[in-house]
């Protein structure tokens, strides 16, 4: 006699839940841009990333994307990113061009670059440049902290130390790779492409890195503290 309401109860929430479910999960919000686009639309600061999105900023444009605890994007012109979130973790995956990228020990920021895989050190402020040189040559560097460099094809991992740069060798380029990486544990929805990407690491050099991405020339309507955590990894006068 019991099994009815229980049913009914079961039945109730699962509709409930339903709208929940459906809802894209934010990724990241925007900060300053110009000429940036997502969905179709032009990015403007306070707009909503969400998982699977992807971000094209034309030539002559640039956009910051904030993941929240300090931890940023900035994307270069001529550039496409795609950006996946879960819980404390958001996952970058450059598709062609340039970021800068700064990642936190509260909001971790995982870089995807073909089947490589860069993660920052945990524990650290990681601040480092990805730039696709070519379709199939790519600069990495760090500026701040220390991150590992993980290949899936064969399973080897570099670590790059601060002031420290590694250029690799794609045999496919990066936006051909596969799109799909697990957003808490459920593939995302999105067309992907069966092709593999091999990678060979092929230089070191310790240098004082610039970025070349020019994050202090924004002057973002944000607090102090959201400006320092965009412009410099060291510390930002605030009064």
């Amino acid at each position: 006699m019991q099994f009815r309401p229980l049913l009914a109860t079961v039945l109730s929430a699962t509709l409930l839940a339903l709208p929940s479910l459906a809802t894209p999960q934010t990724a990241a919000v925007a900060g300053p841009s110009k000429s940036a686009i997502v969905r179709g639309t032009q990015v403007t600061q306070g707009t909503n990333i969400f998982n699977g999105d992807v971000v094209e900023v034309s030539q002559g444009g640039d956009t910051v994307l904030l993941m929240g605890h300090n931890a940023s994007v900035h994307v270069a012109e001529n550039s496409a990113v795609r950006f996946f979130r879960c819980g404390d973790d958001s996952t970058v995956q450059l598709l062609r061009g340039q970021i800068a990228f700064r990642a936190t020990p509260q909001r971790p920021v995982t870089v995807q670059l073909g089947d490589a895989v860069i993660h920052p050190t945990a524990g650290q402020t990681v601040i480092g440049s990805v730039s696709l040189t070519t379709p199939t040559t790519a600069n990495i560097g760090s500026q701040q902290g220390s991150f590992t460099i993980t290949t899936a094809h064969g399973g080897q991992s570099v670590l790059v130390n601060q002031g420290e740069s590694r250029v690799a060798t794609l045999t496919t380029p990066a936006n051909l790779t596969n799109p799909n990486p697990p957003v808490c544990g459920v593939a995302a929805a999105i067309p992907s492409s069966p092709a593999t990407t091999a990678w060979v690491m092929i230089g070191l050099g310790a240098a004082g890195l610039a970025t070349g991405l020019s994050l202090s020339q924004h002057e973002p309507k944000l607090t102090c503290t959201q400006k320092g955590a965009l412009v410099s990894p060291y510390a930002f006068p605030c009064p």
